[in-house]
């Protein structure tokens, strides 16, 4: 059943698609100066193992979510208490918007728009709560809780915005978390086809491999980049380092393990088992430990 919530993010984009699009260039120079390296994986969460913007999201919107508690349930007695929260949110909401504007400037299309409009909403709602927090200071409480509903109200539309990027286009998302080849040995392509040193692509029953011949040795890893899904067989091969980096972010990946060497990746790479036998190239999912 389709329900005026679900619509909500193609009302948004069809509506407003034309404006929203030429916003699009803001994020490109940005992406541009934000080269691959440490300080793009410490706004990436490539430390962490996942993501950074979500967690900080939880600082801002906690303590929003409880100063509003206090003020419905508190009274005077909490109103002290109740300006730090939000104080402290508004605080939050900065490394909170520069996070969220690096993964921002990865993203293309429908999932920039989205994100544009999640931006916005985001800002406007940290304007509400810094101008509660002012009002609650020089003692206008009513006028500081009113300013908080307000921006209560515009935080959980814009959050509902960034939930749709996450859980309905995947933004952030391991892109090969539910890509499995089989266990057993498959035959993928005649082994005399697959040139030395040059990276090929592959079909595994669906999975998207992309392999590559050293010598007798076949090196066997999915595709796609865990980050966006950039295609890695035509990403960067260096050889004395044996990695592999994305064209798409500059994400790096090490050949035999897939191990994270760099991001904005945060998830390391799946590697999958290769041979060469009876002049065929098969590739099998690794057996359990």
């Amino acid at each position: 059943m389709t329900t005026p919530l679900r619509r909500l993010p193609a009302a948004i984009t069809d509506r407003f698609g034309d404006r929203l699009r030429a916003l699009d260039a803001v994020a490109t120079p940005y992406g541009e100066k934000l080269e691959p390296g440490r300080l793009k994986d410490l706004l990436s969460g490539t430390w962490l193992g996942h993501p950074l913007h979500p967690v900080l999201t939880d600082l801002a919107i906690g303590s929003w979510s409880s100063a509003f508690v206090l003020d419905l349930f508190g009274g005077e007695r909490s109103a002290r208490a109740a300006r730090t929260l939000t104080g402290v949110g508004v605080a939050a909401a900065i490394p909170t918007a520069i996070t969220g504007f690096s993964d921002w400037s990865d993203v293309e299309g429908e999932d920039r728009r989205v994100g544009i409009a999640h931006a916005v909403g985001n800002l406007v709602a940290t304007a509400a709560f810094a101008g509660s927090w002012l009002a609650r200071r020089r003692g206008r409480r009513a006028t500081g809780v009113a300013l908080g509903l307000l921006g209560g109200g515009i935080a959980s539309a814009t959050a509902y915005l960034g939930g749709h990027l996450v859980f309905g286009r995947g933004v952030g998302v391991d892109v090969t978390a539910f890509d499995r080849v089989p266990a057993r040995w498959t035959p993928v392509m005649d082994a005399a086809d697959l040139q030395t040193h040059t990276p090929t692509l592959v079909d595994v029953r669906g999975v998207p491999v992309m392999l590559l011949r050293r010598g007798t040795d076949v090196t066997a890893m999915h595709d796609r980049c865990s980050h966006r899904g950039g295609p890695l067989h035509r990403g960067t091969i260096d050889e004395d380092a044996g990695t592999v980096t994305c064209p798409w972010h500059g994400s790096c990946f090490g050949l035999a393990d897939g191990d994270l060497v760099r991001g904005p990746a945060t998830a390391p790479q799946p590697v999958y088992e290769a041979r060469i036998t009876d002049g065929k190239v098969e590739v099998r999912r690794p057996p359990a430990p």
